[in-house]
């Protein structure tokens, strides 16, 4: 019998500090592929290294044949599964709780079935997520979900455990609960504990897989060539890449829509002859993906950072609505998808060949015949039969079980790929059937490319499908608005481009703005057709009205929107809060049920029309459907939200009963002040907008548009303040540094100084006045170690000279060491500085935590370190004491948590160590060294110098020459192309506030490399003139002090 049991879960657990109290934007971060964007999330940047129990409220699902437990704690995620028959862990079961910086607000923990929604990896992955128990289809269940902060979206899953059943289930349902589309993206992280011969099982159909935005594509199972990735790996002739130890670089593999006809994806422990299945309907569920962090030291130094028993993993990913990373999908206004994914184990049958929610099967070839297995999720009376076209080969009958698989070899001398393997129950019912795909059949998708420049864009059609593309897919760099404008240069009423334009805006909250653009298209729209088919600029257009407060244009422009299908249920929901708020609750009846006949699903207008209606028992009735609908009122970010959403119906005493419940932060009162005021509470209102005032600031991002006239109405400078991070998170910067400006000329507030500088710099041009705003903040909040990071990026925006920007971290040592990035920082400086001893000592005292994609730069600056000590040592005739540090350079000590990766190039302490031995005499080992120095795996850097110098000095100088002049073209295309920025989010750089100057940073790489490969061939004063113009950017770059110390050296 299924059961469900709430209870404490304790595991060992390394605790994380406190988030972030400034608000974090991080505008130029890619992430996962699409944009790192963080606000409104707080960040955790800090980890810790003491590990205590801790329990979690958390719930276990348990039957005869399987037990699985859940952790709303931790991102609503399931912690891990056991298959009781044989006590195998077919869901990842992570035996500690231990973060690394992988997840986008920093945290983030392997094991178990992530849900990653709207984005990935989920946004609030280590957060608390809302929980309950209620009934899903009719069966208990646990559901667990959240409203997202980005677009209040609501994302709920639903997980049972099916009666009698091997199965875990889950029915998730995300629900678009705000008046415009948005697009999102649902993917089951599934993790398994791997060793080197672990088995990942695409369905057999599948010939080709793809990276992240489609950037490369692959043979599967057995790769051949080069993955042209992120990480550019060569498979050689042929490598089979299902055996997980033969994928030694870390690496995604995912399945295009169309590229596979079978619903599953499976993972088989060949050593435990145990495993996992996971079937979802692929017309919903196209996504499947591998990812690995690769067989190889790099790699289990990342799984070693998330666990401490030394158990290595994979993920096992199904994406529903999406393919790939990035790969969003639209929901519409009001809009809800329902869909499910399921989970199972299964045992003894070998690699799965085919699997339903019913079971899976194996047929594979043997010397005496075929080796036929079947697992059942239940106990069944099974009829199995193997045919030879037409002909039955063998009949079985068997009783089949999660306990007790089906596995028989018979007897036959046909070619597998002429089988077909039926299995039906004792009545008759097809469980399964399979025959091997016909390979050679299916064709690889065209690798994604580089969006052009607006400019270069032939078509205004093009334009548009290009931004369209950028937006959808939340590009971390490309500017969507870039194409439609360009478009509507060509054509000022380009319905696309103008809808899109408005788009931009009425998210922003510009609804002047919005209303302009939607007037245009409009306008275009019924050049000759007063009735257009696409009334959705009527619908937009109303809602800016609406926004404004022009009630009777909203009214007249939502009715115009209804006339066309698509909008119907938008149209009439918003018809219904206008007649509320006129106080026409009958006509607004009419309207939620005219809306209710479009999109039955939508809960906000069951909910209003059950109110309006007088039903007692609407709050039970919603949380039949939605057991989470009122959760979490604790939180003043779900509370917010509800109220806004009654506001607009004219409920003000709904809105404030929320309000009053949940924790006591500043909107929170702010709001409670809005509504007094409407309710014609003067005193009341000052009171609330006074204990606003008061509340603690840290944290505190409010994001949604409708805070606005809030803050408005509120008129102080802390409420400036918060209106102000609103309008920088909607890139309306002027704005946000002028209410900033009026909070400062007030009060002091350190936040509000911080805020206006990143402002003024990145977006205003007033580097000085930024500058000058951020020493301020840094003199009025000295503790903070994030404003004292800022300062440093603005010395290094600024180009201070390298004493200047060494003395900040030498007179602030005890912030610098709260921080990985500065202490590192520190060491580099010190290095250029010429205090080596010093750099060390930064090195070897200090606790580093690496973030994924931040993966090299220590590990590099170790080497690089070792390598100038070296040399150092070697100019002074001490041999012994350069080979050790300069071998030392090469392994790195256990506090750096890091490995290096597959394509370090060590080729400068390898040619170093060359020149150590042609020193002593010995040209036997120095030869050694000089042909190590020549097995980089990687793309040429500012370290193949050292390569071409070991070419030269083993005398091969056509090879020598041919990779410096690979190198100089690599910095002449970044030189050439400065102004255009990395399209491919894995991979590419994540730029530092006041470093947003991405045509710099592009020219500061190409002199550089220009620099050292005119150094490589001989042409020092042309190398001398690329340094020169390096200099000007960044004076203390490390690898420009590397390069001037080799011209000069």
């Amino acid at each position: 019998m299924s059961e469900i049991k709430k209870k404490k879960i304790t595991i060992p657990t390394y605790r994380v500090g406190e988030p972030e109290p400034l608000p974090l934007y991080f505008e130029k971060r890619p992430y996962q592929g699409a944009s790192g964007r963080i606000y409104p999330i707080p960040y955790v940047s800090s980890l810790s290294d003491d590990k205590k129990d801790y329990d979690y409220d958390g719930y276990v699902l348990e039957n005869e044949y399987i037990r699985a437990v859940l952790l709303p704690e931790l991102g609503g995620k399931v912690h891990c599964a056991l298959d009781k028959t044989n006590g195998y862990d077919f869901i990842y079961n992570n035996k500690v709780i231990k973060p690394a910086m992988v997840g986008l607000a920093g945290p983030w923990v392997s094991g178990g079935i992530e849900f990653n929604w709207p984005q990935h990896h989920r946004p609030t992955t280590f957060m608390p997520v809302e929980h309950a128990e209620g009934k899903s289809d009719g069966k208990k269940a646990v559901f667990m979900g959240e409203v997202d902060y980005f677009h209040q979206m609501k994302g709920n899953v639903a997980l049972s455990v099916d009666e009698g059943s091997s199965v875990l289930r889950a029915k998730i349902t995300v629900y678009n609960q705000t008046p415009v589309a948005h697009p999102f993206m649902w993917w089951a992280n599934l993790a398994v504990e791997i060793d080197d011969d672990y088995r990942v099982v695409f369905p057999p159909d599948v010939e080709y897989v793809n990276d992240h935005d489609r950037r490369a594509v692959l043979e599967w199972p057995v790769a051949k060539g080069v993955y042209h990735t992120a990480r550019p790996y060569d498979y050689g002739k042929g490598t089979d890449i299902h055996v997980s130890g033969a994928i030694k670089v870390p690496s995604s593999f995912m399945i295009s829509k169309g590229q596979s006809d079978m619903d599953f994806v499976c993972g088989y422990d060949k050593n435990k002859e145990s495993g996992v299945v996971t079937v979802a309907n692929r017309h919903i569920a196209p996504g499947k993906k591998l990812w690995t962090w690769g067989a190889g030291k790099f790699g289990a130094k990342w799984c070693e950072n998330l666990t401490d028993d030394g158990s290595r993993y994979v993920e096992l990913m199904t994406g529903c609505y999406t393919d790939n990373q990035p790969d969003f999908t639209w929901i519409a206004p009001y809009e809800t998808k329902e869909f499910e994914q399921v989970w199972y184990p299964v045992r003894d049958i070998g690699e799965v060949k085919c699997a339903t929610e019913k079971g899976a099967c194996n047929l594979e070839k043997t010397e005496k015949g075929a080796f036929v297995g079947f697992y059942s999720v239940k106990k069944r009376n099974c009829v199995i039969t193997l045919l030879n076209g037409e002909n039955v080969i063998a009949e079985k009958k068997a009783e089949v079980s999660p306990a007790a698989p089906f596995t028989c070899e018979i007897p036959c001398d046909c070619d597998v790929k002429d089988l077909t393997l039926k299995i039906c129950d004792e009545n008759g019912e097809l469980l399964i059937d399979y025959k091997q795909p016909v390979r050679g059949t299916k064709k690889p998708i065209s690798p994604r490319l580089p969006a052009k420049k607006p400019c270069d864009i032939a078509s205004l059609e093009e334009l548009y499908l290009n931004g369209i593309h950028l937006r959808q897919y939340k590009h971390f760099e490309y500017c969507p608005e870039d194409y439609f404008l360009e478009g509507l240069k060509r054509d000022p009423k380009d319905i696309r481009c103008n809808k899109a334009m408005g788009d931009k805006c009425l998210e922003r909250g510009e609804y002047d703005k919005a209303e302009a653009y939607y007037n245009a298209a409009i306008e275009r729209l019924t050049l000759r057709n007063d009735n257009p088919y696409d009334t959705e600029p009527y619908y937009k257009r109303a809602l800016c009205k609406f926004y404004k407060g022009d009630l009777s244009g909203a009214y007249n422009d939502a009715y115009l929107a209804v006339w066309s299908y698509p909008y119907r249920s938008a149209g009439y929901y918003l018809l219904a809060k206008i007649d509320a708020l006129n106080g026409n609750r009958k006509e607004a009846v009419e309207f939620l049920k005219l809306s209710l006949e479009t999109q039955s699903k939508n809960l906000w207008a069951q909910y209003i029309l059950g109110i309006f209606e007088g039903d007692k028992d609407i709050n039970e009735k919603i949380e039949e459907s939605d057991p989470l609908f009122f959760a979490g009122f604790e939180k003043e970010k779900n509370a917010v939200n509800y109220a806004i959403e009654v506001m607009q119906f004219g409920l003000y005493e709904l809105a404030k009963t929320a309000l009053e419940r949940c924790d006591d932060r500043a909107i929170k009162f702010y709001y409670l002040a809005y509504i007094a005021k409407k309710q014609g509470d003067s005193t009341a209102a000052e009171k609330y907008v006074k204990l606003a005032d008061e509340c603690s600031w840290k944290c505190e991002f409010p994001v949604r548009t409708e805070t606005v006239p809030v803050l408005k109405a509120a008129n102080t400078p802390m409420a400036g303040y918060y209106l102000g991070c609103i309008y920088y998170a909607y890139e309306r910067y002027g704005e946000a540094c002028e209410e900033w400006g009026k909070t400062v000329e007030k009060i002091d507030f350190a936040p509000a100084y911080r805020n206006m500088a990143l402002g003024l710099y990145d977006h205003l041009g007033k580097k000085e006045e930024a500058f000058a705003a951020l020493e301020k903040a840094h003199e009025l909040m000295p503790e903070s170690d994030r404003i004292f990071f800022e300062l440093t990026q603005i010395y290094k925006g600024m180009n201070a000279p390298l004493n200047k920007r060494l003395a900040l971290y030498k007179n602030e040592e005890k912030t610098v060491f709260r921080r990985d990035d500065c202490t590192l920082q520190y060491s580099v400086l010190s290095t250029m500085a010429g205090d080596m001893e010093k750099a060390f000592h930064i090195l070897a005292e200090h606790r580093f935590h690496t973030y994924e994609g931040g993966e090299g730069y220590l590990t590099q600056h170790h080497a690089w370190l070792h390598f100038l000590a070296g040399r150092k040592l070697l100019a002074q005739k001490k041999y012994k004491e350069a080979e050790e540090t300069l071998i030392s350079g090469l392994t790195f000590p256990l506090n750096y948590g890091e490995e290096k990766n597959y394509f370090v190039n060590d080729a400068p302490i390898y040619s170093e160590l060359a020149k150590v031995y042609e020193a002593q005499g010995n040209n036997e080992t120095r030869d050694k060294y000089l042909k190590l120095a020549l097995t980089t795996n990687g793309a040429p850097t500012v370290h193949s110098y050292y390569e071409c110098r070991a070419f030269d000095a083993l005398g091969k100088t056509a090879e020598a020459k041919a990779l410096a002049d690979e190198l100089y073209n690599i910095g002449k295309n970044k030189i050439d192309t400065a102004e255009i920025p990395e399209y491919y989010g894995v991979g590419s750089p994540a730029y530092q506030p006041f470093n947003y100057d991405i045509e710099k940073a592009h020219l500061l790489a190409g002199y550089l490399l220009c620099g050292f490969a005119e150094l490589a061939k001989g042409n020092k004063a042309e190398a001398k003139k690329f340094a020169e113009k390096a200099e000007k950017i960044d004076c203390a770059d490390f690898s420009l002090y590397l390069l001037k110390g080799e011209i000069n050296g």
